[in-house]
């Protein structure tokens, strides 16, 4: 019994350590400029999604608030259409490459891992919090009045009466389970390939719980988008830190030893091995560059 633990540990190492050779020897020669890009548009699509489906379901314009007068019931249809505007990038070739987090919290949740090189990391933030912005910018151009009325309306706000420290707990809260929904499936090799399909539903749920009461933010990038647009910066630091905080809190029960057979297998959202990957310890096959298969088979 000892005996083969200590051979499977041996092998694991040796799996490890190859694939740390190759992603050092890779990050030599690679720059990453596309997956970059990848991650700045695809959360200008999602951004701009948000601005749109809250706009539609509670702009004083819209039919839709007369339609349907609950307002839980269009939390909850508006928090699953926005939930699967992430889904819809995850599943695009833009996601695929990436891996699709269009979200700072996700991809700290990810490095916090021992997923994500720091450099890779810097990328993505500044990708994702820039693509928040083009989406809001996207969204004042090609709907009429925007600025006015639907970036207004997805300017994150708590309800009247709530403390800042609740604004900030509630999105600790929220973002927690949406990071321990996204992890727990990517670390099932069985179940990583529903990633995608859990996320609406997940982001539906928490958008009609807290999305009356803190905003129901999720993401950083999500929330800079508008308070640039319109330079309101109350409560920055809660949207900033709360998710961030709730997606390192999801990731932290995985960084114990003992629960190393259930970390990520990919840190994509909806993996592809026809796809190149940046990540670290993937344990899914992925298609190296071109010049990195050279300089090992050399």
């Amino acid at each position: 019994m000892d005996s083969t633990l200590t051979t499977q540990q041996h092998g694991q190492r040796l799996i490890d350590m190859a694939e740390e050779a190759l992603y050092i020897e890779w990050k030599k020669y690679g720059r990453h400029l596309e997956e970059y890009a990848s991650e700045f548009f695809g959360t200008a699509f999602h951004v701009f999604a948000v601005v749109a489906m809250v706009y539609v379901m509670f702009g004083h314009q819209s039919p839709v608030p007369h339609a349907i007068p609950s307002v839980p019931l269009r939390l909850l249809i508006c928090g699953t259409l926005i939930g699967a505007s992430g889904a819809l990038v995850a599943i695009s070739p833009l996601g695929k490459l990436s891996g699709g987090h269009i979200n700072p919290a996700i991809s700290i949740g990810f490095w916090a891992l021992g997923r994500m090189h720091p450099r890779d990391l810097g990328g993505y933030l500044i990708s994702q919090m820039a693509g928040g912005a083009l989406g809001v910018f996207v969204a004042t151009v090609t709907i009429p009045h925007a600025i006015n009325e639907p970036v207004r309306y997805a300017v994150l706000a708590p309800k009247a009466g709530l403390s800042d420290l609740a604004t900030f707990i509630y999105e600790v809260v929220a973002t927690f389970v949406l990071g321990t929904v996204i992890f727990s499936f990517v670390s099932s090799q069985r179940f990583m390939r529903y990633t995608p399909a859990a996320i609406p539903f997940t982001a539906g749920f928490l958008v009609w719980w807290d999305g009356a009461i803190s905003g129901a933010g999720l993401n950083p990038a999500r929330w800079f988008g508008p308070a640039v647009a319109l330079s309101q910066w109350h409560l920055g630091w809660a949207y900033v830190l709360g998710p961030i905080a709730g997606a390192m809190l999801a990731a932290l029960p995985r960084m114990h030893v003992s629960l190393v057979p259930h970390r990520p297998k990919t840190s994509k959202i909806c993996h592809d091995s026809r796809f190149r990957s940046i990540f670290k310890h993937d344990a899914v096959a992925t298609t190296p560059p071109p010049h990195v298969v050279d300089s090992t088979a050399s």
